[in-house]
């Protein structure tokens, strides 16, 4: 077996952590671009370092003593602290003056195994000592003081870390130092090294996908609260209470009812903020005829409705077809004198649900709408909901004088989640 198969066999699981990380690295993720770079550094640095070590016990085993034994030597000698420096910069970042304990060490190691000659006193002296080894040694014990004042420091200020996570993560790679340095397990430290970088890789990994996850959900409670404070917009809110008003003269009975369905409405909108982020197709048509109804007590014959249902077996998330239908009213019928129809309509394509939601009014031209300026936070919120929940977008399609139509394509596929819900509270109202 050559020196190099000798290698790739003893050290398989090292260069299989190393290559990782170099296929982990240049991969799309929210970690820093910054902790990668250092990653790959790290991870190169105990590379060298390892292949320097096999070349070294290869020239040992020779009993090859020429200038080759004294380059790798040094070399070794110089870099082995520097993993020990990147731990520390793990913790306590932005500081050069961890480098200088390295640099000393350096500067001994090359002293001893470069300039000096042989034949000098200082030399034999230096060699009955051993002191590369011991140079190495005092260094690495030096970073540690470094390392454990940083991590008490950084402990004390920062009280939400896990003490137990920290004493194993220290303990670790202290008994690999001590087997290391001691001659017990040779090679073990850069192993433990190679371990901790990758496994502190994916720790800031998994956290910072939880920050984001955290403001992903902080943003969907934001537009739960802009969704319901769309729907229930003051024009609607005082025209129909003007309804009711007038109703109460004219036909009590109507008021009544028409003050239950109003009731419901406004307790529907508020649940939609802390129940589910889908429901049921059937629930929001529920909502949606509700919505009709009132406004059909306003506009009279003016306002025509016709359903054509074909299926309902899927979910649609919560409030979201209630504003496209609202705009048709408001933007659509009401700005005709003879009114017009709004339909709604559903079909099952392949394995996939349509959803249709049209109109005969006025109509707009989309670039108009585009371009007017103005925000409009119903369709904005609703498209948002299908993008995040369902990955589909609403397309809209209108003519000046024909009249809009809105389809949304629910996938079959992604109405099997089943979400769980804590107990509604009722919210009781006038008329019920």
């Amino acid at each position: 077996m050559s020196e190099v198969q000798k290698y790739l066999s003893d050290n398989f699981i090292f260069l299989m952590i190393i290559f990782s990380t170099y296929f982990i690295a240049p991969m799309k993720s929210s970690v820093d671009i910054s902790i990668k770079k250092h990653m790959v550094i790290n991870m190169s640095l105990l590379l060298v370092i390892s292949i320097n070590a096999s070349y070294l016990d290869y020239l040992t085993a020779a009993n090859i003593n020429t200038l080759r034994f004294t380059l790798a030597a040094i070399l070794y000698y110089s870099l082995k602290p520097l993993p020990m420096v990147a731990m520390i910069n793990l913790v306590y970042r932005n500081s050069k003056y961890f480098y200088i304990p390295a640099i000393l060490n350096s500067i001994v190691c090359t002293a001893y195994l470069g300039i000096l000659t042989p034949s000098s006193e200082l030399f034999r002296f230096m060699q009955s000592y051993h002191v590369p080894t011991s140079s190495y040694v005092v260094t690495e014990w030096t970073y540690w003081i470094i390392f454990l004042s940083i991590l008490n420091i950084k402990f004390y200020k920062e009280s939400n870390k896990s003490p137990l996570g920290i004493f194993l993560f220290v303990s670790v790679l202290m008994t690999a130092n001590i087997l290391d340095t001691s001659g017990i397990c040779p090679g073990i430290l850069i192993d433990t090294y190679a371990f901790s970088f990758i496994l502190y890789y994916l720790i800031v990994h998994v956290y910072i996908s939880q920050k984001i996850n955290e403001v992903k959900d902080i943003k969907l409670r934001e537009q739960r609260m802009s969704l319901m404070l769309s729907q229930i917009q003051p024009h609607f809110l005082y025209n129909t209470l003007n309804t009711i008003t007038a109703l109460c003269r004219v036909n009590p009975k109507l008021a009544e009812e028409t003050t239950v369905k109003f009731s419901k409405f406004l307790r529907e909108n508020m649940y939609s903020i802390e129940e589910f982020d889908t429901h049921p197709f059937e629930k929001e048509l529920e909502h949606i005829k509700i919505y009709l109804d009132i406004e059909k007590i306003r506009f009279g014959n003016r306002l025509k409705i016709m359903y054509d249902i074909e299926t309902t077996d899927f979910k649609v998330p919560v409030l979201t077809l209630q504003p496209i239908v609202e705009n048709a009213v408001k933007h659509g019928i009401c700005k005709k004198v003879e009114g017009g129809t709004i339909s709604i309509i559903t079909r099952k394509v392949g394995r996939n649900h349509v959803i249709t939601i049209k109109d005969d009014g006025t109509g707009f031209d989309p670039l108009e709408i585009q371009n007017d300026g103005q925000f409009h936070i119903g369709i904005s919120n609703a498209n948002e909901r299908l993008k995040s929940i369902f990955h589909t977008e609403m397309k809209i399609s209108s003519f000046p004088g024909i009249g809009t139509e809105v389809t949304i394509t629910i996938p079959e596929k992604n109405n099997k989640t089943i979400r769980k819900v804590g107990p509604r509270r009722e919210i009781h109202s006038f008329g019920r």
